[in-house]
């Protein structure tokens, strides 16, 4: 290839200016994943999280449908819900104890007449189970917007739908969200870093990651060591992101786990990382698979993750080439969903 694309500018990750443009413009207006089904398998059963830097909650209500709201008081602004997951037959506010139903609306107000008062509704849908909402109204349906990837992940996870939370685990990491997200997206790294992934998950050779619009797809063979090879009958890896900040993967043996980045500020992100089994406790076996992802292929990206943010803050770095191939689907030996991801931040800030 006679020419590159060249990185971005330190400055779009390290500017708070482009970080508050990104909440409005990316995060109040995109499909984020925010839990699964079966953590509401009860009416009165509820989860929190935080899409961009606002608070959403989803509860299964009485008739046994779902709901989505934001996280918030409608008197002073105190968080109606402030545990990760529980269940409640109404919800109260801890600061002054007004009490909602489990579709926002108000019930009572310590006895005060103050009208019909409703938290606002947020967009909800599903994918394979998995729960997703949107902050904009008008935005297109999840479906519209990353067609074919429920179809594609229950082909290899057909029970994606039954399962439940075992086991979460986070990390503060100190870099800009773009950043996790882009290493996560290209295995270029691989081969250097992640020696147990590319030995004992994935066969390098064979591993392709293609940007499609809203979705980035990620598949490789598994090494015939494992005996879920392809040639052997097994399964493959597959992973499958949703920009911004999301991704399901589902490694060989119908592993499925979930990535999520919480962008905090321009230089800190939470890493979400959440396994999804048949029980909410993990076997021995799972415990295993888990704890040796979290110890090598996780962990071994975050010290990469904050010293590129410190680096990106130098006067000394001027943005390098990005290695592409010509049919745009990246091996180990190429980062083309890096760029994939700047065209859609760059068309979402319309920069």
């Amino acid at each position: 290839m006679s020419s590159y694309r060249r990185a971005l500018s330190g400055d779009w990750y390290t500017d708070p200016v482009v970080f508050a443009d990104e909440m409005d413009r990316i995060f109040a207006r995109t499909w984020q994943l925010v839990g699964h089904v079966g953590q509401l398998a009860e009416p009165g059963d509820y989860l929190t999280a935080s899409v961009g830097d606002q608070g959403v909650a989803v509860t299964r209500l009485a008739d046994g449908s779902l709901h989505a709201m934001y996280n918030v008081c409608q008197h002073r602004g105190h968080e109606l819900l402030t545990d990760d997951v529980g269940h409640t037959s109404s919800l109260t506010c801890p600061y002054h104890a007004w009490n909602y139903d489990l579709d926002g609306r108000l019930l009572h107000a310590r006895g005060e007449s103050v009208g019909e008062i409703c938290v606002p509704s947020v967009r909800l849908d599903t994918l394979g189970g998995f729960l997703w909402v949107n902050l904009d109204d008008d935005a297109a349906s999840l479906s519209d917007t990353v067609p074919d990837i429920e179809d594609e992940l229950l082909a290899v996870a057909p029970s994606a739908a039954g399962r439940t939370l075992t086991h979460r685990r986070t990390h503060l990491v100190s870099a800009n969200w773009k950043l996790a997200v882009e290493n996560y997206n290209e295995c270029y790294h691989c081969p250097n870093v992640h020696k147990s992934f590319t030995k004992g998950v994935v066969s390098p050779g064979s591993y392709r990651i293609a940007g499609r619009g809203q979705a980035i797809r990620h598949s490789a063979e598994a090494p015939a060591s494992t005996g879920y090879s392809l040639a052997e009958g097994g399964q493959p890896y597959e992973s499958f992101f949703v920009f911004p900040v999301s991704s399901i993967q589902c490694y060989p043996g119908e592993v499925l786990n979930t990535f999520r980045w919480v962008p905090l500020a321009v230089d800190r992100t939470l890493l979400i990382r959440e396994w999804w089994f048949d029980s909410d406790t993990p076997t021995a076996e799972q415990h295993e698979i888990i704890d040796l992802d979290w110890r090598t292929t996780v962990s071994e990206d975050f010290s990469i993750l904050d010293s590129v943010q410190r680096g990106l803050r130098s006067r000394g770095y001027v943005p390098g080439p990005l290695i592409e191939r010509p049919d745009g689907v990246a091996t180990v030996h190429s980062e083309d969903a890096v760029p994939h991801l700047h065209d859609l931040v760059r068309a979402a800030l319309g920069r």
